[in-house]
């Protein structure tokens, strides 16, 4: 299966990753040897930003120069007999971005002379006209299959001199894209001492990713730098301290904050129990203070909202029981700004024995919205795991609270939140008949927060959890998880969805090497659709850390 194209217009030399630009100049003519050409999504990447590329053979692919003189008109610029001066045109495609071959699909222009403007066609249609003559003059973005647009293209440019004269090309141009799912950069591999990763962000060209590895003393949280270029670690590893838990909707948790700065937060042991505790990292730099929280309690997910940060957790109550905790803190001071609380009423829980716990927690336009799970109970009377979903203000006033109705399975319970560009955000986790094994459930939700569309991902006989969502630009659904398969070892699970309805678009297994449970437990989406993920994977019976990245 291919990727196809999604192209948009784009009138000013601009990307999202520093890219590498063809000018239009008035030097000599390129190298024409290359006629028509097929963009190699395995070859080496892109020149320099600002080398020009004078050699069709060497990154760019083209075709021969038309001179323009049947589309001269009159009164143009003369030279000694007086005849008009031809503009001699050639096209080339090149790929923009350095992070991968595949990404940004430039059509660049080279004209024997200077011209005030470019028109580019595709076939008789129109792509841009009236251009500036600026690199690229149009842009193909590529991004994956649910749009048309792969395989051969017939590109046609006409560039215009201000004395009127004007040339073109036309060329046959094949672009072949990586399909879906696949891996832009060799998976990058960890195997001491980081022992799993368990949270991603965007951080400027790659990620920022959260995880723990193993000391004489126990776990210890840390933070690392991923390039997205070359998919290898950026810098040394920050070690943050003790960590008492670990894993997917367990921390810790990460939350980019600029280009090299993030917030990572985690539950650390302290005494006899725990307390949540957050840090301020700046790659490059020394590890910033640490700050805790008081004791019983424990933090599983972090979002930043300007200088305001968010952590959702818990607080225990007794033995595997705990209250949903939601924090408010100031990322500058350290001061705790407000709390929120959610706990079943005193008149259905006297004894206040049933466990509620935040998983996730999102910004959704203007609102903070966490969740999470709960004990309740169904129509039976009979004890059962439920998804719960909280929204708040951003300075954290309560705005609406939904519980699951356990309409389809007994239980369910929501592990990671995305916000949805078309308004609302989604849930995906686990949901089961009591006594079953879990499956996959993503729910959709209105921006009014109302649950408006569900769907299951039906594994017979193989327990399976999402933990992390996002939204690419196309408005598939990546979910990252972990499933059993076969039913003695579970493997990390990551797979693109359409929407509510609609088979699989792709899907990756993660199958580490050794028996063990393999988990994709962090997910980052950056603006071209590209999915980053991380997790752990057990190897000789010693979990190691791993770090995708895949195409659209």
């Amino acid at each position: 299966m291919l990727s196809l194209l999604l192209f948009s217009l784009v009138l000013a030399a601009c990307s999202l990753h520093a890219p590498a630009w063809y000018g239009i100049t008035d030097e000599a003519p390129p190298d024409a040897s290359t006629s028509g050409g097929t963009i190699d999504t395995t070859a080496e990447g892109p020149v320099e930003p600002g080398v020009t590329q004078t050699d069709p053979g060497e990154g760019t692919f083209g075709g021969s120069a038309s001179q323009g003189g049947d589309s001269s008109s009159s009164g143009g610029t003369s030279g000694d007999d007086d005849k008009a001066v031809p503009v001699e045109v050639e096209i080339f495609l090149n790929s923009s971005s350095p992070m991968t071959e595949v990404g940004a699909v430039q059509v660049s222009v080279w004209t024997s002379r200077p011209v005030a403007s470019v028109d580019i066609f595709e076939d008789d249609s129109p792509l841009v006209l009236g251009a500036a003559p600026a690199n690229p003059v149009h842009v193909f973005e590529v991004t994956s299959d649910a749009v048309p647009g792969d395989g051969m293209r017939t590109i046609r440019a006409v560039a215009h001199a201000a004395d009127g004269v004007s040339g073109e090309d036309t060329e046959e141009l094949l672009i072949d894209v990586q399909p879906g799912g696949t891996d832009v950069w060799s998976p990058y591999v960890q195997a001491g001492p980081i022992n799993g990763f368990t949270s991603a962000a965007m951080l400027g060209n790659g990620i920022g990713v959260a995880g723990f590895f193993e000391t004489n003393e126990g776990l210890e949280a840390v933070a690392m730098r991923i390039d997205g270029t070359k998919g290898q670690p950026e810098g040394a590893s920050i070690l943050l301290g003790p960590v008492a838990v670990t894993g997917g909707g367990r921390g810790p948790a990460i939350a980019a904050a600029g280009d090299d700065v993030a917030f990572v937060a985690w539950t650390q042991p302290v005494a006899a129990t725990t307390r949540w505790a957050w840090s301020r990292v700046e790659f490059g730099e020394a590890k910033g203070q640490t700050w805790t929280g008081p004791h019983e309690t424990s933090v599983n997910a972090i979002a930043v909202v300007d200088d305001v940060l968010i952590l959702a957790g818990a607080f225990e109550q007794g033995p595997d029981t705990h209250d949903l905790w939601v924090w408010w803190i100031s990322a500058e001071t350290g001061e705790l700004l407000d709390a929120r609380s959610f706990a079943a009423p005193p008149a259905e829980d006297q004894m206040n024995v049933r466990d509620e716990v935040a998983r996730g927690v999102a910004l959704v336009g203007d609102e903070v919205v966490v969740v999470g799970e709960r004990d309740t109970k169904n129509d039976d009377n009979a004890p059962v795991r439920r998804t719960v979903v909280l929204r708040h203000t951003l300075d954290g006033e309560p705005l609406g609270e939904w519980t699951s109705p356990g309409e389809l399975l007994d239980e369910d319970a929501g592990m990671g939140i995305t916000p949805l560009r078309g308004g609302g955000f989604a849930v995906t986790g686990w949901a089961r008949d009591k006594g079953s094994i879990r499956q996959i459930l993503t729910r959709w939700f209105s921006a009014e927060g109302e649950a408006v569309a569900m769907r299951i991902e039906p594994t017979p006989l193989s327990d399976a959890s999402g933990l992390a969502l996002g939204e690419d630009r196309e408005g598939k659904i990546i979910i990252a998880g972990t499933r059993q398969q076969p039913q003695t070892d579970a493997n990390a699970w990551i797979f693109a969805v359409p929407g509510p309805v609609g088979a699989r678009v792709w899907e990756v297994i993660r199958n580490g090497p050794g028996q063990g449970p393999d988990e994709a437990a962090g997910l980052a989406l950056d603006a071209w659709g590209y999915a980053y993920v991380a997790g752990s994977e057990f190897d000789a019976l010693q979990p190691r850390a791993f770090a995708l990245r895949l195409y659209p």
